[in-house]
């Protein structure tokens, strides 16, 4: 029998991995299941970005390996969107770095910058990967908690109390997975002279910054000095519906960005090239693009926040990312428990707070990544579940 490492044995099974068990057996039962968990966008990337696709992947020498940072090109363009998004000025030589996805960037980053008993500062409820990535750099994990009753944002008194000298890395994500909620720059600005005050570099992880409906969200980097301490990952799975393609990008203070590409060229060869075509071209069409997807994801919005009005389930209000976070009925008191038994009995299944953290006990989330009629008959089967 193969003995694992002792820093295998903290790692937890993925939150889905353990339901598609459930899944597994509802299906057998003859149940068609609604998946309305996952935050994997049903909807297909614009026909530019797949024409480009097609298009670079039959010019000669595409095959070969292409460069770590990724090609110029990409970085340039993504220096261009970064000035025209959020005013922020960035090198492409130094300070942008093409990643397979940001969830390989998060990884990695704290095996870049993490000593084994270096602390690590972590959202509960959060991401699943910020854990296990500190996990995996041999690191040790001091949560923060995003509670309602500070509208989801961090206590940065409370975290104070709790640092040591050993405290190094704090990672967020404004707009927030799973909490929906979204930060300003004024709360950013705390942070950054927190952070200076304190010695501790910033991963924000960015990936729902497109997905809004009033006001847009800002970058951390348009704070001023937040380049000497902070890096902010982007993603084009959301907002151009391209996670299957697997490509993001960090962006940032340059010696993290440097740290990092030595663990990247030393474990992988880069992205197939005609993806970086495909991404620049995504880049090219956001202003006709991406309207239209905000526009969706309005609509199914509404659709989830009806069918939770209609049960007078407390959903927190916002207008931000691919999801619906709530708080449960007060019947309920195990989102787990919860969501299993909705699989079980109306193959209905939605994310369970608890599988976020502590702290996301008592909430769920609802994912918009299926088409409205779909949508809409998960709502049904849910709203059926719940008054049973």
């Amino acid at each position: 029998m193969i003995k694992l490492p002792e820093r295998m044995a903290g790692v937890p099974p993925y939150l889905y991995a353990e339901m598609d068990k459930v899944i597994q057996q509802a299906r057998e039962s003859g149940k068609e299941i609604i998946n309305i968990a996952h935050g994997d966008p049903d909807l297909m990337p614009s026909q530019e970005v797949v024409d480009e696709l097609i298009r670079t992947a039959k010019v000669p020498g595409v095959q070969l390996y292409p460069p770590y940072w990724g090609v110029v090109e990409l970085r340039e363009k993504i220096a261009w969107w970064m000035e025209k998004r959020f005013g922020v000025k960035l090198s492409p030589e130094n300070e942008i770095m093409v990643l397979i996805g940001a969830k390989e960037g998060i990884t990695h980053l704290y095996t870049a910058l993490c000593d084994r008993g270096d602390y690590a500062l972590v959202p509960d409820p959060g991401y699943p990967t910020y854990k296990t990535s500190v996990i995996f750099a041999e690191g040790i994990i001091q949560y923060f908690g995003l509670r309602q009753e500070n509208d989801f944002l961090p206590d940065l008194e409370e975290i104070e109390e709790k640092l040591n000298k050993r405290t190094k890395l704090m990672i967020i994500n404004y707009p927030n997975n799973p909490t929906t909620k979204k930060s300003d720059l004024a709360f950013f600005k705390r942070l950054i002279s927190f952070c200076q005050k304190h010695r501790i570099y910033i991963i924000h992880d960015n990936p729902y910054s497109e997905i809004y409906e009033g006001e847009a969200p800002p970058s951390i980097l348009q704070v001023e000095g937040a380049k000497d301490i902070a890096v902010e990952l982007h993603s084009f799975s959301k907002t151009y519906n391209m996670q299957g393609y697997r490509i993001g990008w960090i962006c940032g203070n340059a010696e993290i960005i440097k740290a990092l590409s030595i663990v990247k060229t030393n474990t992988d060869s880069g992205i197939f090239l005609p993806i970086q075509f495909a991404a620049i071209k995504a880049l090219d069409v956001y202003d006709e693009f991406v309207p239209g997807l905000r526009e969706i994801y309005q609509r199914r919005r509404r659709i989830v926040q009806e069918y939770l009005e209609k049960l007078d389930w407390q959903y927190y209000p916002s207008d931000t990312t691919i999801y619906v976070w709530t708080k449960m009925d007060k019947r309920f008191n195990d989102s787990m428990k919860f969501v299993i038994e909705l699989i079980k009995d109306k193959g209905v299944m939605i994310g369970p707070g608890a599988g976020y953290g502590r702290y996301g006990e008592g909430y769920v989330r609802f994912s918009l990544t299926q088409p409205d009629d779909k949508l809409r008959t998960g709502m049904e089967r849910f709203m059926q579940f719940v008054n049973s």
